[in-house]
């Protein structure tokens, strides 16, 4: 990371940094945050560790009410989207762990396969400029991400949101709970400019046609929100016009 980074990152200001940095570091410590300068010939950078992130045991359980997203990370990949999703989640922006942490905290199995996956996600947010992502030297399964500042806050939703649709995918057998959110949070950025149609709603989430119906169909029927197709003419259909429920929807689900 760049001074400037760690600045904003950690509220200091860079003459604490650059004039004082032994007592910033040792003070840092103290909050269980180690600052670590890195010298490579004239280039500085440094790395943040929280040495106790106090997070939940799965993801779904975190205590966190805003969680920040934009208008392209919803139209990540869902593999993208899952672990953006997950860091953003976690005290402070801050995943530390092992790859199997992280899959066992997502409440995925922890296969080959899997991490995989998850290294590759981790991988395409870097080149997104989403996050820094750095695999500790000294053991490779371990690594530590963490969002960038430069991420804007568009719009928020609530942790609830996330655990309502996690029971929906257990409801309806599922293998996933991220096209179900996906559609939610596409559905609301679209509802101030309705009508509007199903391409629209993939256009914003980057899931399949079939994903979106299905996904629809399953919030219509649990009641998160009311649809009807909205008509020029009898013979000429617009899309489609929405109402939420305002129980499901009130503050983004923040009291559940």
């Amino acid at each position: 990371m760049t001074l400037q980074e760690v600045c904003e990152k950690l509220n200091l200001s860079e003459s604490s940094i650059k004039t004082n940095f032994a007592r910033t570091q040792k003070t840092l410590l103290k909050k269980s945050i180690k600052l670590t300068k890195i010298k490579e010939g004239k280039d500085i950078s440094y790395e943040i560790e929280y040495l106790n992130d106090n997070r939940a045991m799965t993801l779904y359980e975190e205590m966190k009410q805003d969680i920040v997203l934009n208008n392209e990370s919803i139209g990540f990949p869902s593999w993208e989207f899952l672990v953006f999703l997950t860091i953003i989640t976690t005290p402070m922006m801050v995943f530390r762990g092992s790859y199997k942490d992280f899959l066992n905290y997502v409440q995925l199995n922890d296969s080959d396969s899997n991490i995989k996956y998850l290294k590759e996600a981790l991988q395409a947010l870097v080149d997104k400029d989403i996050i820094n992502y750095m695999i500790d030297k000294t053991d490779n399964n371990y690594f530590v991400a963490t969002i960038y500042r430069k991420v804007e806050e568009d719009m928020k939703i609530g942790i609830g949101m996330i655990k309502e649709c996690k029971k929906l995918q257990e409801k309806y057998k599922k293998k996933s709970f991220v096209p179900l959110l996906k559609t939610w949070l596409g559905v609301q950025m679209l509802i101030e400019n309705q009508p509007y149609t199903v391409n629209d709603i993939i256009a914003i989430t980057g899931l399949s046609e079939y994903a979106v119906k299905e996904s629809h169909k399953i919030l219509k029927d649990s009641e998160i929100y009311k649809s009807s197709r909205a008509y020029k003419s009898i013979n000429c259909c617009l899309g489609m016009r929405t109402e939420l429920n305002g129980f499901y929807n009130q503050s983004n689900l923040r009291q559940i």
